[in-house]
């Protein structure tokens, strides 16, 4: 369970500052600007939405690896 802790609160840490980006990127869209600054920042809030389901997804990985990790590993060498 230890080893679980760190690579949850560095995700969750991570999503929460993307998350915020990702808010102000949406706050700027609704604010009177021209249509090529609308467009760019809607991409980067595609690209924003998209690395934290990497994210997301990476972790589940990593969680399961953690899972299926043998203690013993170590006294191979």
């Amino acid at each position: 369970m230890n080893k679980k802790i760190a690579p949850i609160i560095v995700v969750g840490l991570l999503t929460l500052y993307l998350l915020g980006y990702l808010i102000m990127m949406l706050t700027g869209m609704m604010v009177d600007t021209p249509g090529v600054i609308k467009l760019v920042l809607g991409l980067i809030a595609v690209m924003i939405v998209i690395i934290i389901g990497a994210l997301i997804y990476t972790l589940k990985i990593r969680l399961k690896e953690i899972d299926k990790e043998d203690d013993d590993d170590l006294s191979k060498y």
